[in-house]
C-alpha cells in the first residue's frame, strides 16, 4: 500500500496518508507500551526520536521530538511505512481490542507478580515485533497467556512461550509449573516475520 500524500500537522508532526484503509478507528500511542496493538505504531517506536503516533483510518501521523530533523526522517519513514502495509495480506487492522483478561484468580499474589512482570520486561520485548501477551488466569499452578499483535501466528511464537516467557514466569512464581498458550495463532494475520 503506497503513501499518497504527507501533510505537515505542526512543526513536530507529519502525517502519512495511505491508498487504503488501515484501521476502523483512530487511536493515539504516548508510548511503545501503548502502542503494542499496533504493528505499525510498535514499529515507529523502536526508534528513540519517537514521540507519539496516532494511527486512523487511512493515517499515520507521527509526532518527533525536537532534537531530530524532518529532512532526515520524511522519507525513511515513507519506506517504512509502505513496506508494512505491502507485507500485509488479507483485512488489514491497526488499531484491534487487545483482549481482556477474563480468567479466574487474577487477584492472587502470583497473577499479580505475573502481571508486573508481564507489563514490565516482556511485553516491552515483544513490542519491537508488534506483538503482545495478555494473562487469562492462574489455576492449579498453571499459568493461560495469549499471544497477539505481531506473536499471534508468529512461526517463532512456540519458542517465544517456552523458552522465553515460561522460564522467566517460572523464576519469579517457583510454584508455576506450566505455562499454557490460548492462543489461536490461525487467526493470526499480522506476524512480523524480518
Amino acid at each position: 500500500m503506497k503513501v499518497e500524500n504527507i501533510e505537515n500537522t505542526s512543526q513536530q508532526a507529519k502525517k502519512f496518508i495511505l491508498a487504503g484503509t488501515i484501521s476502523s478507528a483512530e487511536k493515539t500511542y504516548a508510548d511503545n507500551t501503548e502502542a503494542l496493538q499496533s504493528p505499525v505504531a510498535a514499529k515507529i517506536f523502536g526508534f528513540p526520536w519517537t514521540d507519539k503516533v496516532t494511527v486512523g483510518a487511512n493515517f499515520v501521523e507521527i509526532t518527533k521530538q525536537d532534537w531530530v530533523d524532518w529532512d532526515v526522517l520524511e522519507e525513511p519513514l515513507k519506506g517504512l511505512i509502505e513496506e508494512h502495509f505491502q507485507s500485509q495480506q488479507g483485512e488489514i487492522e491497526e488499531n484491534p481490542q487487545a483482549p481482556a483478561g477474563h480468567g479466574k484468580n487474577l487477584d492472587s499474589a502470583e497473577a499479580k507478580a505475573i502481571s508486573q512482570l508481564i507489563e514490565e520486561q516482556i511485553n516491552p520485548a515483544l513490542a519491537s515485533h508488534g506483538g503482545y501477551v495478555v494473562l487469562h488466569s492462574v489455576e492449579n499452578n498453571q499459568v493461560f497467556l495469549e499471544m497477539g499483535g505481531g506473536c499471534q501466528g508468529c512461526a517463532m511464537s512456540y519458542q517465544t512461550m517456552k523458552e522465553g516467557i515460561e522460564g522467566a514466569i517460572k523464576e519469579i512464581v517457583p510454584s508455576i509449573t506450566q505455562v499454557v498458550d490460548v492462543t489461536n495463532h490461525s487467526q493470526g494475520d499480522n506476524p512480523y516475520f524480518s
